[in-house]
């Protein structure tokens, strides 16, 4: 992959994904402790349903929902809607991508215009949003699926077969996988894991 950054700065941008469970978050942590900017797209996204009058309006239009006293849009409702119907969750991509992307590119510039060396996308659809073309590696956080659906299960106190629909609503943790620079399997320890984030921090550094 190896692509190089936009013309205007040195910056260099590593994408980060994984799938649901993967340990994604636990790596995020990792870059911050050296004091490398994380962007997490899920906080963006999170962010711009609060504050982007335009974006809520958008999902509103797209999905009867339900919304709280103050009018912001439930969140357990909108998942309980997408996560069992594929149709939906990629109509609720559609409509907020196009969002999320032009909030985070502005940020990227922002930061390279700061002269940044480095900044990291925490982004858990990173290929399914094509952001992987505006990345100069990308890092997988890889786990293998029984120990995914097993850690699924416990952190969101759900079923097997609500655990496996979560799963299965993202691409396939093994494409990702393939399609990445860089994999760190997250099946082990957190101290296997971090040895091999080490060794992969020395590659790019």
């Amino acid at each position: 992959m190896s692509k190089m950054p936009k013309e205007g700065g040195t910056m260099k941008v590593i994408g980060l994904t994984g799938g649901i469970a993967s340990g994604k978050s636990l790596v995020s942590t990792w870059f911050e402790a050296l004091d490398i900017t994380v962007i997490d797209a899920d906080k963006v996204y999170k962010r711009l349903v609060s504050e982007h009058a335009g974006m809520r309006q958008a999902i509103s239009d797209a999905f009867d929902l339900k919304t709280h006293d103050d009018g912001k849009i439930d969140f357990a409702s909108l998942a309980n809607v997408v996560f069992n119907d594929q149709e939906k969750l990629q109509r609720l991509n559609q409509v907020t991508h196009p969002f999320v992307i032009e909030e985070i590119d502005d940020m990227v510039d922002t930061l390279r215009k700061k002269c940044h060396d480095l900044v990291v996308l925490d982004v858990p659809l990173l290929f399914e949003a094509k952001m992987e073309k505006n990345c100069d590696w990308v890092i997988c956080v890889y786990v293998d699926k029984e120990t995914q659906v097993s850690r699924l299960m416990k952190r969101d106190q759900m079923d097997k077969v609500a655990a496996l629909k979560r799963i299965e609503s993202q691409m396939d943790l093994e494409e990702k996988k393939e399609r990445s620079d860089f994999v760190i399997d997250n099946s082990m320890s957190k101290t296997n894991s971090y040895q091999q984030f080490q060794q992969i921090i020395k590659k790019i550094i």
